[in-house]
């Protein structure tokens, strides 16, 4: 049997064809396969990154997760300000991207630290750390609530008024609680100390103890 060869048109029409199907079987296997992706639960046993920021719907940065080298400085107003060391940790921010707080490790020269703060709108207002020399040896571990400065003054400003009204720590197992006035001085110390004596101090302006408990 013999068949009749084909003309250029039949042979051009018989290519555009097959090309037809091969681009629509290729389509529907291509379509399958993202459709089953979409559909295979997502599963991630581990994830390695160095910072991660999650923004609001306008862009702004909400939360920061990041290493020591990639770790953000403070932002207020837009203007960025040094940090005395360089952890790494999670800086949670308000609506117009200045830091509301977070949480920081670090191994500094003064030994390990590990801090929760949260922040008036231009300083820190309220932390709890823990410190160890590099040793292992002197350790305090604290609470400690500031007083707030006048919304006028920058981090900088703000840094030379704040002080440190409430403290409790527990400093080489002398465990202590501290009211200071609005100058910073300690003026009540209420106080167990590491052989469990107990005893209430008064303090005047001066620092000199005028009340006390102590046997």
């Amino acid at each position: 049997m013999t068949t009749t060869p084909l003309g250029p048109r039949a042979r051009l029409r018989r290519d555009l064809l097959w090309l037809k199907g091969y681009a629509l079987v290729s389509s529907v296997v291509v379509v399958g396969l993202l459709v089953a992706a979409a559909r295979a639960p997502s599963t991630q046993d581990e994830l390695n990154v160095e910072r991660i920021n999650v923004v609001d719907p306008t862009g702004v940065t909400r939360v920061v997760i990041a290493n020591a080298e990639r770790f953000p400085l403070p932002r207020l107003d837009g203007k960025e300000y040094p940090r005395a060391v360089q952890p790494a940790g999670l800086v949670f921010y308000d609506a117009k991207g200045d830091e509301l707080g977070g949480v920081a490790i670090t191994d500094a020269e003064m030994g390990r630290v590990a801090a929760l703060a949260f922040d008036y709108p231009n300083y820190d207002a309220i932390g709890l750390s823990t410190r160890s020399d590099a040793e292992g040896g002197d350790s305090v571990t604290g609470l400690h609530i500031n007083s707030r400065p006048p919304a006028g003054l920058d981090v900088i400003e703000a840094s030379r008024v704040v002080e440190r009204r409430i403290g409790i720590h527990n400093r080489e197992e002398n465990a202590e609680i501290i009211l200071a006035d609005t100058q910073g001085r300690d003026r009540i110390r209420l106080v167990v100390d590491d052989q469990d004596r107990p005893r209430i101090e008064v303090l005047d302006a001066q620092g000199a103890v005028t009340f006390t408990t102590s046997q």
